[in-house]
């Protein structure tokens, strides 16, 4: 299939001020040539629309929709031991779940995704079903030192088996990484295990990491130490690991995590939400950790929207380092692009260049997010403006999947009345209300 993106609009090279008039031409799922030349902005009017790459969401939950509003003004103990509770959902209920959370991700530009799961094959169907890429991590258990309910646990003997089923899904628009859901729920013995196996498999290591106090306090009870001091200790740190959240750590610990070369992955409305702290992304950052954003859950977010994430990001670290510029906008673009492609473990650069795969987003220079029109500066509505900011289209492999604001096809319809069907069964189990 091929076709041409006709007179659209193209950030320039020179600056947020700087953009060129594009036609954009398209053939077997990849970007074959750009014609281009500078426009002045007093030339662009409403009636254009203006192009840019795709987003990266680096942590998302697929299958925690049906927690959404269930758990609201929990601690995160609570809200864990909450999620632990085995719901009575079918494969094709968790597929379902999935279909509505990467095409709710997909509508605020989030063209590659970073999932994790449990129970991963109807996540990787819906990945494949929709068209979209990233990775997919999967979640193994095999303790649990936390309070409250159990989560599902696996021997040591049966987590490789298992993983090399899932990794069979493993091709380069969607990665098949390893991963638990924290320290608390992965024994030395499985810490040690994952790293292994990422090295043999040539793939990433995927954690929630640190995660409030609590979380480091029981760490420190159960393994004499805490998370980050762990992880060094055993001597698995490395650059195929991928920490989530990160809050609570120490300044020794974001040494050993610049050190090592692993990745942080910041999820601020999350964090902020369940009380778990502000992450010491700057920090991080002047230390030269890479950095991505993700929305983390339904349960706990409550929305799938990375440029809400991002807007979130830029007001929180603003307002507590007293620092309007503390992360201007080209970070958080490098942390919602190239940053997240390389935790996805992506070879792309997230540019719009001949040769580069196809994933677009389109935006009407029409919507309110971009008046006054003739200030320029539309990057800036992306963050600014996050809540308003919606692509017209969204191209997926040179496939449009979003046209006019609406996902094309009947696979939106099809999970939202799936879903619809299952809570009126009263199916959906309450946790009490403290632990």
């Amino acid at each position: 299939m091929s076709y041409v993106l006709k007179s659209v609009i193209l950030q320039g090279s020179c600056g947020n001020l700087s953009y060129e008039l594009a036609d954009i031409f398209i053939k077997n799922g990849v970007v074959e040539n750009i014609d281009s030349s500078k426009i002045e902005l007093s030339d662009i009017s409403s009636d254009h629309f203006f192009v840019t790459p795709g987003f990266v969401n680096s942590h998302l939950h697929p299958n925690q929709l049906l927690d959404r509003r269930m758990l609201d003004e929990k601690s995160i103990t609570d809200l864990l031991s909450a999620m632990h509770i085995v719901q009575q959902k079918t494969d094709e209920d968790r597929y379902h779940q999935a279909i509505f959370v990467l095409i709710d991700a997909l509508k605020s530009g989030a063209t590659s995704i970073y999932a994790i799961a449990s129970k991963p094959e109807p996540v990787i169907r819906a990945f494949n079903d929709i068209g979209i890429t990233g990775a997919i991590s999967c979640f193994f258990n095999d303790v649990w030192e936390g309070e409250g309910n159990t989560p599902a646990q696996i021997s040591l003997q049966e987590v490789e088996r298992n993983f090399a089923e899932f990794f069979k899904a493993n091709n380069k628009d969607v990665k098949i990484h390893i991963g638990s859901a924290s320290i608390l729920t992965a024994s030395n013995e499985l810490l040690k295990l994952f790293n292994d196996i990422a090295v043999r498999y040539n793939t990433k290591v995927n954690i929630h990491m640190s995660e409030g106090i609590d979380s480091v306090e029981r760490c420190r009870q159960h393994r004499g130490t805490t998370p980050i001091r762990l992880l060094d200790q055993l001597g698995i740190l490395n650059e195929r690991w991928n920490l989530i959240h990160a809050t609570t750590v120490d300044a020794e610990e974001i040494k050993i995590i610049a050190r090592s070369g692993a990745s942080v992955i910041h999820c601020p409305v999350s964090n902020a939400k369940t009380g778990v702290g502000i992450a010491p992304m700057l920090d991080f950052y002047k230390k030269g950790v890479n950095i991505a954003i993700g929305t983390d859950a339904c349960s706990n977010n409550n929305t799938n929207n990375i440029l809400n994430e991002a807007y979130f990001a830029t007001l929180l670290h603003s307002a507590i380092h007293r620092d309007a510029l503390v992360f201007n906008e080209e970070i958080i673009f490098e942390w919602l692009i190239p940053n997240g492609l390389k935790i996805i473990d992506s070879n792309r650069n997230g540019k719009i260049e001949v040769g580069e795969r196809a994933d677009l987003l389109i935006w009407s220079l029409k919507d309110p997010c971009f008046v006054p029109l003739h200030y320029g500066k539309f990057r800036s509505a992306f963050i600014n403006n996050a809540p308003d900011a919606k692509p017209h289209t969204v191209i997926l492999g040179g496939r449009k999947v979003i046209e006019n604001y609406t996902f094309t096809g009947d696979l939106e319809k099809r999970a939202t009345d799936a879903i619809d069907r299952w809570t009126k069964k009263g199916l959906y189990q309450e946790a009490p209300v403290s632990y």
